[in-house]
Formats: structure tokens, sequence, C-alpha cells
């Protein structure tokens, strides 16, 4: 049941990251832009720290859930930096986002350009069932994602 459940959340999250990707600013103010970039950095975390618990022996290892996990985040690691160059999305009141961000745009865009990479390179090592190697790519995502939120996140 689980797995006909993720699954199921796997197709409608790679169906809003489609529609994502064809109406890219297709907010209707800042506030919308922030919502639609922090949900899907929750989904991308709950799924990357569902993986960290398994590699951590938190809960038992399951290569094939491991595997679907790496999936998602694969696919929604493209998704939430379009959030961040909506006109007046900046930080506020509604947000960790510290000002850096924009401040350091290109380095920003760069480093969500390599968790992409990062993390098609983690779904490839889940493929192939070898925790060694799995560890290995999931280390090198979350070493950039905390460089990220060590520099662009209150």
């Amino acid at each position: 049941m689980l797995k006909k459940t993720l699954k199921t959340f796997t197709v409608a999250t790679a169906l809003i990251v489609s529609t994502a990707g064809i109406a890219q600013h297709a907010f209707n103010d800042a506030d919308k832009a922030v919502e639609y970039r922090q949900k899907a950095l929750s989904v991308m975390q709950n799924n990357f720290a569902y993986m960290g618990d398994m590699l951590k022996g938190d809960m038992p290892f399951d290569a094939a859930i491991f595997a679907e996990r790496a999936e998602t985040f694969a696919a929604l690691a493209s998704v939430p930096w379009i959030g961040f160059s909506q006109e007046g999305a900046m930080p506020g009141n509604n947000t960790d986002a510290l000002p850096a961000i924009w401040d350091n745009w290109d380095d920003f865009q760069e480093r969500a350009e390599q968790l992409q990479v990062d993390a098609n390179a983690l779904q490839a090592a889940a493929a192939t069932g070898d925790q060694g190697q799995m560890r290995s790519a999931f280390m090198t995502a979350a070493k950039n994602c905390k460089g990220c939120h060590d520099q662009y996140k209150d």
C-alpha cells in the first residue's frame, strides 16, 4: 500500500514538475512564488531526510524505497528555483531565505544547478542497489544542501 501511495505521489509530482516547467512565471504574486518554492523544498527535504534515516540506521534500509525517494528527489531538484526569481519574492516575514541569495545570484544559481546534478547522481546510485554508492552520492548532495543552507537560509 505504501509503495502504491508513493508511486502515485511520484506520478503526481512529475505532473506538477512538467506543468511548472511550462508555466515558469505563472505566479499571481510574490507570496505565491515563495509558497511554491517552500513547498517544493519541503517535499525534497522530506524525501532526503527519509533516505538519510535509512543510511544512518534509524530505520531499516530498503533499497527499493530508497530508490523511489531518490527518484522523487531528483524529479523535484529543478522545481523550486523559479520561485526565487519572481519579482518581489525576496525575503520577508514568510521566508527563511536570506538577502544573500539575490546579492550572490550567480553563485546561488550554480549551487541549484549542482544540486540537480547531485540529485541525478543519487538517483543513478540508488538504481544500482549498492548501498556504498548510495551513501557516497547522498553525502555529496548533503554537502551541497548544507553549503547552500549555511550561506542562504536563516
